[in-house]
């Protein structure tokens, strides 16, 4: 079996509930949505062929031997979007088959049923700003575990806020899955998001790109 891979790099877990872990990204290349503030668009096309077995000996040789316990080795496969690929279920398969920690980042525009149940999903449920609001399954909720997946967010503007937090409210994801809201960098500003989800008491947890507060926004691999 053969991947397209746009670049595989070893830094930290910059967002959602496990930020700050050290983490192994292995970003596939292509995405069929085209949100408005899309920060990983060099992914949409370069990329290289890569065959299974080289990528798990990869991911081992920089990972090192799986181990148990909060800072246990953890992979995560993203994109572009990961799940345009029909390999991509093969290969989480395989991650959790070498005993590591396994995520996956995704748009919830493809179905999630064939995703081993293990993996990690962090699902970003486009808002109306992304201007692919509309790419989206809802039978993926049916997918996603609670206490292990998690729903994200990533707000444009206070529109998105309210329209994100009434359609968290109708399903009541809340009570069931970890929440992120997140504002886009550069656009909406965090404190802003952050008072709101005080005054308005919403049990989610508020995220920034972390790696971007390290790095800046520009740099790759990271």
């Amino acid at each position: 079996m053969k991947v397209k891979v746009n670049e595989v790099f070893h830094s930290i877990q910059g967002e959602g509930a496990r930020i700050g872990r050290p983490c192994l990204f292995i970003r596939l290349t292509g995405c069929p949505l085209r949100c408005s503030y899309c920060d990983t668009a060099y992914a949409f096309y370069d990329g290289t062929l890569r065959e299974l077995d080289d990528l798990l000996a990869e991911t081992r040789q920089r990972l090192g031997p799986p181990r148990k316990g909060p800072n246990a080795p953890f992979v995560e496969l993203t994109g572009g979007e990961p799940l345009a690929h029909p390999q991509a279920p093969e290969l989480l398969r395989a991650l959790l088959d070498l005993g590591y920690e396994v995520a996956l980042e995704t748009a919830g525009s493809h179905d999630l049923a064939a995703v081993p149940r293990e993996v990690i999903k962090i699902v970003d449920r486009k808002t109306p700003g992304s201007g692919e609001v509309h790419r989206w399954l809802e039978t993926n909720l049916d997918h996603m575990v609670p206490g292990q997946d998690e729903l994200k967010f990533v707000l444009c503007d206070p529109a998105d806020y309210e329209w994100a937090r009434d359609w968290c409210a109708e399903r009541q994801v809340w009570d069931r899955l970890e929440v992120l809201f997140s504002p886009v960098w550069g656009s909406l500003d965090p404190a802003w998001l952050a008072e709101r989800i005080v005054a308005d008491d919403l049990p989610v947890r508020l995220q920034v790109q972390l790696h971007k507060v390290i790095w800046g926004a520009e740099k790759k691999g990271v």
